[in-house]
């Protein structure tokens, strides 16, 4: 999941936002879904939604669609719940937001996601909600992205295994417990540009571009005649915006479309205007 960086000033509401799902929600959820067993973090980003689609074409995944709602920034936080929440249901998936993160503490440094995030997968995993017993970690990372993440992952994962364990260090780990209790991490699409990824989201699910979000400041919501928000407004200058628009461009000029012809172009066009 991207995070902000250098963002502006949010104002964060007050009230709690009315299309988060509830705890009771989240566990008819995973009661109606026995067969889950993938935790899928959902950010409505370009890699979030390839690495989803890839969750779903996958037969031996059976994806939990997790949002890590914080709060503090405001509607940028409240557009990525919405987006995610509408590529959840497109698919017919289990969803829910984590607000376990403790973000409205005050704080004077950013908080990487691989603590925040990644504190909450664990919780997740170890206490297994509904009897789950979560085989794979579904991560969304691009060809460009930091390693670091990526690398972490591993001190992560020999936490759980000696947690599970009930050892001290690795080397009294149970290859048992490693099997049972603690998630692989799974990072199909990792040597893809964020481009690339644009391109397969054009071309596997054309629907969902209407989904994808990156901005970090947005400038408003759009409502129906009822209020009922509808969806979000991107600034277009944040860097997250500037981002996406030249994986659009990218995408564009790839080479694909010179071999594909013409229905690739026309769908990237039409989401360029």
């Amino acid at each position: 999941m991207d995070r902000p960086k250098n963002q502006p000033k949010t104002i964060v509401s007050k009230i709690e936002n009315a299309i988060l799902k509830t705890s009771q929600e989240m566990a008819a959820a995973i009661m109606k879904n026995p067969e889950v067993n993938t935790y899928m973090p959902v950010s409505a980003g370009i890699e979030s939604t390839a690495a989803l689609i890839y969750a779903v074409r996958d037969p031996d995944l059976k994806p939990f669609c997790v949002h890590w709602y914080e709060q503090r920034y405001g509607l940028f936080a409240d557009a990525m719940a919405f987006y995610t929440q509408k590529q959840a249901e497109y698919f017919n998936l289990p969803y829910g937001n984590d607000k376990s993160m403790l973000s409205m503490l005050p704080h004077t440094k950013e908080v990487p996601i691989i603590v925040s995030g990644l504190s909450s997968f664990m919780s997740m995993a170890l206490a297994q909600p509904g009897g789950i017993k979560f085989k794979w970690f579904m991560m969304g990372a691009n060809a460009e992205d930091d390693m670091r993440m990526r690398l972490q992952f591993r001190e992560y994962r020999k936490i759980m295994a000696t947690y599970a364990s009930d050892v001290l260090d690795g080397s009294g780990v149970d290859i048992r417990k490693v099997i049972e209790d603690i998630p692989q991490v799974l990072n199909p699409l990792d040597f893809l540009t964020k481009s690339e990824m644009y391109a397969l989201i054009i071309r596997e699910e054309p629907a969902l571009l209407d989904t994808i979000w990156s901005c970090i400041v947005p400038k408003g919501t759009l409502k129906d005649k009822q209020g009922k928000i509808t969806g979000y407004v991107p600034c277009g200058e944040c860097f997250k915006c500037h981002e996406l628009q030249q994986a659009k461009k990218t995408a564009a000029d790839a080479v694909f479309r010179y071999q594909e012809g013409i229905k690739y172009f026309s769908t990237i066009l039409k989401d360029m205007t």
